[in-house]
């Protein structure tokens, strides 16, 4: 036996078509909405509003965290505009750390 019968190959054509539909139907539009919509409370539903609001000036980001530090400076290291030696430490025998 090889292949199908004209009736099979109608039928495997007309469950194919029916499939293809059925996954075209499947496919929401833009339009339709996938659930109710809630119901909010006036102060909540403000909220959201505000919160999602695309004003200009909630967009603005500014570095407020960019810092910029000094250069550590040990004993021995040489200023270069100065030319200055830093001497060394002084050493207290006495205290501990």
């Amino acid at each position: 036996m090889s292949g199908y019968t004209p009736d099979e190959k109608l039928r495997l054509q007309q469950l194919r078509e029916l499939r293809r539909r059925w996954l075209k139907d499947q496919e929401l539009s833009a339009r339709e909405p996938v659930l109710p919509p809630q119901r909010t409370w006036p102060l909540e539903s403000f909220w959201n509003k505000f919160l999602q609001n695309e004003a200009p000036w909630r967009n603005v980001t500014k570095p407020y965290a960019i810092v910029q530090r000094k250069p550590r400076v040990f004993p021995g290291d040489i200023i270069l505009e100065t030319g200055e030696v830093i001497p060394p430490m002084k050493e207290f025998p006495d205290e501990h750390h």
